[in-house]
């Protein structure tokens, strides 16, 4: 019997590249199987591109969001949806801040609840045991998580590739992820570097509506000792706005422009 392999398609050119390479070339050995976690917060573009990769590719894509219970001590589950039903006004995302809190650097819980819990809970109903495939290439094997037996590095590991390689690849494919680096999956995520924030802002503005109506409703909910806004250095919203129209040097001087720490798509950034 084929051991089961959950493909996480955090809907970049990487992973979407690595959900390629296993199909065409580990398909018989694992019983593959494709998701993707939908935040609410994705930009149409890669949701458009999710949705071009599950076509093109053949990949029998599930796609999940998270299914938060309200009462403590019930861990988020999973529902599963579709292209033309996801979400995209991030009632899930405000499901999860209700609950746990608004999440920043001291405090980076949507990944888990938002991307890994409903990916998780999906794959342990319906697979039993299973390893996942995570979306890191060769050239930034730093990131490669140490001693976790149930993660895979295909890109890294089994057939190294690149961030070259990858754009290549789908250079010359009949579609492409029509997003900057700077943008990015998420509309607006906190952990981007301030400069890349002050470049959504002159470019979409209003991908932060949600951001700053989520600090306006819910700055009372999560732990007390965290500070309920999204930005680094304790900023909000409307932090972002003021130094991007002011002096966003003041940002820079602080030696905090150094961009993400950590995918939303366990642990792909690209």
């Amino acid at each position: 019997m084929k051991e089961n392999l959950l493909v996480s398609f955090s809907g970049g050119r990487t992973s979407a590249y690595m959900a390629h390479c296993l199909k065409e070339n580990f398909s018989d050995k694992y019983n593959l199987v494709y998701v993707f976690a939908n935040t609410g917060q994705e930009r149409e573009e890669t949701l458009d591109f999710v949705n071009k990769c599950d076509k093109y590719l053949s990949l029998d894509l599930i796609w999940v969001e998270a299914l938060v219970y309200t009462e403590r001590g019930k861990g988020t589950k999973y529902t599963i949806t579709d292209y033309d039903s996801a979400d995209r006004s991030g009632v899930n995302f405000e499901a999860v801040i209700k609950k746990y809190g608004i999440p920043n650097v001291n405090f980076p819980h949507c990944t888990r609840e938002l991307k890994q819990r409903p990916i998780n809970a999906y794959a342990k109903k319906t697979l039993g045991e299973y390893t996942t495939a995570i979306g890191i290439r060769g050239d930034e094997y730093r990131r490669v998580k140490k001693n976790q037996n149930k993660f895979v590095y295909p890109l890294a590991d089994w057939v190294p590739v690149t961030k070259q390689q990858v754009n290549d690849f789908w250079s010359h494919q009949p579609f492409n992820l029509e997003l900057e680096d700077h943008q990015g999956n998420c509309s607006w995520c906190w952990k981007k570097s301030f400069k890349k924030l002050f470049m959504l802002i002159d470019e979409t503005p209003w991908v932060f509506d949600f951001p700053k109506k989520m600090e306006a409703l819910h700055s009372s909910c999560g732990p007390s000792d965290t500070a309920q806004v999204f930005f680094r250095g304790i900023r909000s919203t409307d932090d972002l706005f003021k130094y991007h129209k002011e002096d966003r040097r003041n940002l820079f001087d602080l030696g905090i422009d150094d961009g993400c720490s950590e995918s939303c798509e366990m642990y792909e950034t690209v």
